[in-house]
């Protein structure tokens, strides 16, 4: 079986029989209509009784009980002792293999240098640090293993790259191989892109190197980014790519043929990448119940804050709006809290106070696609 074709671990924990361990229960006696699974439970309960009724009354008093339950916790399996949140963290992260990695739907996307094409130098404006302002190749010499993110600016994105480097600096702590991480941030209003960037930087922990790109949204003319992409992986060895990763929607969590294609190129054994994303996600519990509450699995407000952006030009709104429309197609949950989101705006009759015309003209376009609009109030006209 090949080391990426299962979850992290399926765990099951029965610890039932402290719940059946009160006084009114274990007196009730079995019934002859009972079910397998309920005469298994009676026959349970009987030598529970036998075992603990010091006086020999037929049932367990609350002393009795008390200590039949000391006894039954102290026998549970390690996997039990578990903190909860670390059991919803193993249900949560998987490994798969690289090479099966599909976007939604099978689409083809090419972003960036694909497998076994060299990184072309890679000169970038850094943010912070020691070296704040000054122009570097982030490539540095291209020896070792190398993790490349390409990203906007867009929250969930942003916290994507802020795990996804507290994971290299955890691998690094623990594997003979290093991973190199880099991060270059894309976006046409420098000023806004860096001061983002230095804020995100009080939540980073390892040496990554992180910058802007020079050269726009686009990013470098030579890597062949593509625009409409959010947030753009590629795993290097030697200055050659390994595997490429796009995520028009951005990555919040770590993807399991990403974390499959890390686990090849850097030669270590799955076990090993389990215990360091146990580290590195140890709140995974709490990522997890919201998730539960947000059905789509997407920040929308993050997602929307580029196309509401005041200060943002026509085109930079386009591409985002653009890139939300590729995302609605696919995500119907999703597509409803934007319509809501958009309805109760244009409701309010404060549409003009959300962003530009263009940003309306959106906005209104959602709310009519995925929600419903009131017939009175009438569109942005589309310039």
């Amino acid at each position: 079986m090949s080391i990426f074709s299962k979850p992290i671990i399926n765990m099951k924990t029965t610890i039932a029989l402290l719940a059946i361990l009160t006084a009114n229960i274990l007196c009730v006696p079995a019934k002859a209509d009972e079910t397998p699974s309920q005469r298994s439970n009676a026959q349970n309960r009987a030598e529970i009784i036998k075992k603990f009724d010091a006086d020999g009354d037929g049932k367990l008093s609350a002393e009795e009980a008390a200590k039949a339950r000391r006894a039954i916790a102290a026998t549970k399996s390690p996997e039990a002792e578990r903190p909860v949140q670390n059991r919803e963290y193993q249900q949560a992260f998987s490994i798969k293999n690289p090479k099966d990695f599909k976007l939604d739907g099978g689409k083809e996307i090419f972003s960036g240098p694909q497998a076994g094409e060299p990184l072309p130098k890679l000169e970038v404006t850094v943010t912070g640090g020691e070296q704040d302002g000054q122009v570097i190749n982030a490539l540095g010499t291209s020896k070792g293993v190398q993790i490349l993110v390409f990203a906007d600016q867009s929250g969930s994105t942003a916290r994507g790259v802020i795990g996804l480097l507290r994971l290299a600096n955890t691998i690094n702590a623990g594997s003979k191989t290093k991973l190199h991480a880099i991060v270059v941030y894309l976006g046409d209003d420098t000023n806004a892109l860096a001061a983002n960037i230095k804020r995100y930087r009080n939540y980073i922990v390892g040496s990554p190197t992180i910058g802007l790109s020079r050269d726009g949204r686009d990013g470098p003319g030579s890597y062949g980014l593509d625009r409409n992409i959010s947030m753009t992986v590629l795993v290097a060895e030697n200055g050659v790519v390994k595997y490429n990763f796009p995520f028009p929607q951005g990555m919040l969590t770590p993807d399991p043929h990403l974390l499959g294609a890390i686990t090849e190129v850097l030669a270590v054994k799955t076990e090993s990448m389990e215990k360091w994303l146990s580290a590195s996600y140890g709140n995974r519990g709490r990522t997890n119940a919201k998730t539960r509450a947000n059905p789509s699995g997407i920040d929308v407000r993050s997602l929307i804050a580029p196309v509401l952006d005041k200060s943002a030009d026509a085109q930079a709104i386009e591409a985002a709006a653009k890139r939300i429309d590729l995302i609605l197609e696919k995500n119907k949950a999703a597509a409803a809290q934007i319509g809501a989101m958009a309805k109760r705006i244009i409701d309010s009759g404060k549409l003009a106070d959300y962003g530009t015309e263009r940003s309306q003209y959106h906005l209104f376009k959602w709310a009519k696609l995925y929600g419903v609009v009131k017939s009175e109030v009438s569109p942005p006209q589309d310039k």
